[in-house]
């Protein structure tokens, strides 16, 4: 069957995206076996992206599954490319290849006073202290 990336509909109503390992008839009972997979959970309908991809199981993830064929309503290949690249880097995350993009400040010590949070502490305790004194007769 190869390594294919395929999403599975099972007969609880969960989707999962995974890559298929094969198929294989075991002493009556047809099986599947799949590695790496993530649930689909479908979001807001007002964000952009419809789906979000979460860990199928709690635990670790890292081993080979098997199915009962008899638990899966139907076994699809993905070719859209937006779902393939969410996948990759949904696990390119999980192992850290991932790098998060650096945060760009655009801020810099020409615009404005750059200073310490006890002058400033100091100075609005002066401007408060003025102001009482100016409201009392």
């Amino acid at each position: 069957m190869g390594d294919k990336i395929a999403a599975i509909k099972l007969v609880s109503g969960e989707e999962i995206v995974c890559t298929l390992v094969k198929l294989e008839d075991d002493s009556g009972y047809t099986v599947l076996s799949f590695k790496d997979p993530v649930r689909v959970v479908l979001r807001d309908r007002r964000k952009p992206k419809k789906y979000a991809l979460e860990p199928w199981l709690c635990i670790k993830n890292d081993t080979l599954h098997v199915i009962d064929i008899t638990k899966i309503l139907t076994v699809y290949k993905i070719s859209d490319v937006d779902i393939l690249n969410d996948y990759s880097t949904f696990f390119k995350r999980k192992l850290k290849l991932y790098s998060k993009p650096e945060r760009y400040s655009n801020s810099s010590s020409k615009i404005g006073y750059v200073g310490n949070v006890n002058e400033v502490k100091t100075t609005l305790e002066k401007l408060y202290k003025d102001i009482d004194s100016y409201e009392k007769p």
